[in-house]
């Protein structure tokens, strides 16, 4: 039975018109846009099914004479009540999206609209935005600071909860980094621009959110052509319904009511919104919990892993190392132009090479021709001397003898677990380096969580056989391989993939092993967030805590469950209610479900699989 309007059919025909016209005006533009496209998309079932039931009206109410008396029937309040119920849904589902996205807004939050700069001794205010490398800013306690940088005067505590997930305040003195979106709580401080302003961390992380909310699974992209499909065939298959309940006999509006609660209720709002509303809610998720998710297409790819590769610096271990041994041959000048090779160079080795000169009162020198040798060492040249810094495995491939005082000293320290560096003037080798580095407390926990899972665990480092051997022992890990090179972890990958069904994960740093990471199904990129870059893994553990990639892991399992879920009741909404609709249910039990209540079932499907998704946000991932 209709629900009328407390007045006559002309003021219905007003209402009606102000909101089939005004409120379903969006449903008119896309449906126009896709057909443009030649595509179908459930805007156009909406657009079709509203409008036919109110033109329809339209011509019973002004030209009453035209049509017989028993199919003199308005459905004005029907069109505008699946118009409004549709409306609503999507304020619903668009409020969800909001939810669902906090941690961006927070993070757009972070950006100040003006910063402070300092030009010859005087202060400007400038919009934030356009600062740019070089320059020096000022930043007072309370302040966002705006831009990625070094301190050169002052020191303060800050808060980059942003970044690690923790509000604890950071020390931060002269030389230290800063990054944009941190806010300075203590003192005044002086910072020179190591970025411009748009390149900023801060901006790759929200950059790199918003592509990958806009991306899908493989199981998304599916639902897509199947929409592309069903909504043809919805259209055919309500014309069969009217069709047959004409020719059957019975009445013109029992055909058209029929007919259009077919166009109704099969519109795939939830089908649409299975996908995208659970990927805005995992890749949220996973931000809140210090994990960039770059590329939510290969999610799937975490659901059956079958094998898992660790890089070993920086990923299982610190990747702060200490010089602990020395023994040099050489001069001063000589020690001074090897070590200077490492200036400049962003590996951890380097950085621990770089302290020891500074901490010793060493001076650089300018080294020209400098050559990285990836998982090797470095070669140049100052003042026509060849200098060579590097592993055993360099030496060897160059045929530089290693004499048997260096040898032992080797020998020695591997023993110990350390990695030991050569350095060479002219061919002769006079310095030998032992350097350490410690296992990461979470990194034993992380190796038996996998290992609980039935998942092989596999090491591949640069280092040598003994540290390779003694990391993996004390972490259970299955198999290790040592002396490789980024080149070598890619070919190993490689030649694996061809005989393994299961996804691969890899595990490593996001520059060194950026290869490794674009051969496996999935990477996994442990670093510092000063690091970010595009080709840097799938995923990325923002404050470089080696338990974000169970954390990843699960939540990838979680989010395709819920997908499957959403996608499961979607097409179980349509299957059951598609037939209700077509009026198959009256010739025995006398139903025919009113397109009015098939608008609101249509809605409350959406809704309920946002809610589903919503769970996203809450979900236990230990």
């Amino acid at each position: 039975m209709f629900i009328k309007f407390p007045y006559n059919e002309y003021f219905q025909f007003i209402i009606a018109s102000i909101i089939q016209f005004y409120g379903g005006y969006e449903f008119y533009k896309s449906s126009f846009m896709s057909l443009k496209n030649r595509l179908a998309d459930m805007n156009l079932l909406v657009s079709l099914g509203t409008f036919s039931a109110y033109l329809y009206s339209v011509s019973v109410l002004l030209f009453p004479s035209f049509f017989p008396e028993n199919m003199r029937h308005v459905y004005f309040e029907g069109s505008s009540a699946i118009i409004t119920f549709v409306l609503l849904g999507r304020y619903l589902e668009q409020k969800s999206k909001l939810k669902a996205t906090d941690f961006m807004k927070n993070l757009l939050s972070l950006k100040p609209t003006y910063a402070t700069i300092i030009v010859d001794g005087k202060e400007y205010q400038v919009k934030a935005e356009n600062i740019v490398k070089g320059d020096i800013v000022i930043v007072r306690p309370g302040d966002k600071i705006p831009v990625d940088g070094i301190i050169i005067e002052g020191q303060t505590e800050i808060e980059q909860s942003f970044l690690t997930g923790e509000s604890n305040l950071v020390y931060k003195k002269e030389g230290d980094e800063v990054l944009g979106g941190s806010i300075n709580k203590v003192g005044v401080i002086k910072i020179k621009a190591t970025k411009n302003a748009k390149d900023s961390v801060l901006n790759q992380i929200i950059n790199l959110l918003l592509e990958a909310q806009s991306k899908k699974p493989k199981i998304g992209q599916l639902a897509d052509r199947i929409s592309q499909v069903f909504v043809p065939s919805v259209l055919i298959f309500a014309i069969i319904v009217f069709n047959i309940w004409y020719y059957l006999g019975y009445p013109l509006n029992f055909a058209f009511t029929a007919a259009l609660t077919v166009l109704v209720i099969a519109c795939p709002c939830a089908l649409g919104l299975a996908t995208p509303i659970a990927i805005v809610n995992i890749v949220g998720r996973a931000a809140k919990e210090g994990i960039l998710i770059k590329n939510p297409e290969l999610i799937e790819n975490l659901k059956e892993i079958g094998i898992v590769i660790f890089d070993k610096t920086g990923t299982l271990t610190e990747g702060k190392f200490q010089v602990v041994n020395t023994l040099y041959k050489g001069s001063k000048e000589e020690l001074e132009m090897i070590l200077s090779l490492e200036k400049d160079i962003n590996h951890p080795i380097s950085q621990s090479i770089v302290n020891f000169m500074k901490e010793n009162g060493f001076n650089f020198v300018n080294i020209s021709q400098k050559q990285i040798l990836e998982g090797r060492g470095i070669i140049g040249i100052f003042e026509n001397k060849k200098l060579y810094i590097g592993n055993k495995k360099l030496f060897e491939e160059i045929g530089i003898n290693i004499s048997d005082e260096f040898l032992e000293f080797l020998k020695k320290n591997e023993e110990n677990g350390y990695t030991v560096i050569f350095g060479t003037v002219d061919d002769k080798v006079v310095l030998a380096l032992a350097v350490s580095d410690s296992i990461k407390k979470e990194a034993l926990e992380v190796v038996k969580w996998f290992k609980n899972k039935g998942v092989k665990t596999v090491l591949l480092t640069g280092d040598n056989e003994k540290v390779a051997k003694n990391v993996a022992k004390t972490l259970g890990i299955d198999e290790a391989y040592w002396q490789l090179t980024p080149i070598d972890k890619y070919k190993f990958i490689k030649n694996l993939k061809s005989d393994y069904e299961k996804s691969i994960v890899f595990v490593g740093d996001g520059i060194n092993d950026a290869p490794a990471m674009a051969e496996c199904d999935v990477g996994i990129a442990v670093e510092s967030a000063s690091d970010i870059t595009k080709d840097a893994g799938d995923i990325i553990l923002l404050n470089s805590n080696l338990k974000g990639v169970i954390k990843a892991v699960l939540l990838a399992e979680k989010g395709l469950k819920i997908i499957k879920q959403n996608l499961f009741w979607a097409y179980v909404y349509n299957l059951i209610g598609i037939p209700v609709a077509a009026g198959f249910l009256y010739p025995i039990f006398g139903i025919l479900l009113n397109p009015m209540y098939a608008g609101m079932a249509m809605a409350f499907s959406s809704i309920t699989v946002v809610l589903n998704a919503l769970r996203l946000r809450r979900i236990s991932l230990e």
